[in-house]
């Protein structure tokens, strides 16, 4: 079963968060990046991860990727990243982080949203 399917985005969150991403200040990337490693290490200290916890893991590297790679990226782009780093980093979202093996679903999958909205607007770049 996917993960996704464990936890589904609704139309009233695609809404609520959309307006959470619109008021995020792209001048606080810098230390939402920071705090993000500080989760990321906690999680990894933490011992074996689970799966869902690995992929997002892996899924957060890529907006943190995208970031680094993408230096004019748009505003808009560049908040709907940092939302969604802002919501793995935030431990009391909408299932709390400490709840054992179900905690980060809604983390991945509110990480999932954001990348599959974003490939598609992200500049190409010419090959080498």
């Amino acid at each position: 079963m996917k993960i996704q399917k464990l936890f589904k985005i609704t139309e009233e969150d695609k809404i609520h968060y959309k307006e959470l991403i619109q008021v995020i200040d792209v001048k606080q990337k810098d230390s939402i990046v920071l705090i993000l490693g500080t989760k990321i290490q906690n999680l990894l200290d933490e011992g074996k991860l689970n799966s869902v916890e690995a992929e997002l893991i892996k899924d957060i590297g890529k907006l943190a990727k995208i970031l680094e790679i993408y230096q004019d990226l748009p505003d808009l782009i560049i908040k709907k990243i940092l939302f969604a780093m802002s919501y793995f980093i935030d431990e009391n979202d909408e299932i709390p982080d400490v709840i054992p093996n179900y905690g980060y679903l809604d983390d991945i999958t509110v990480v999932s949203w954001i990348l599959n909205d974003i490939e598609d607007k992200l500049p190409q770049i010419p090959n080498a």
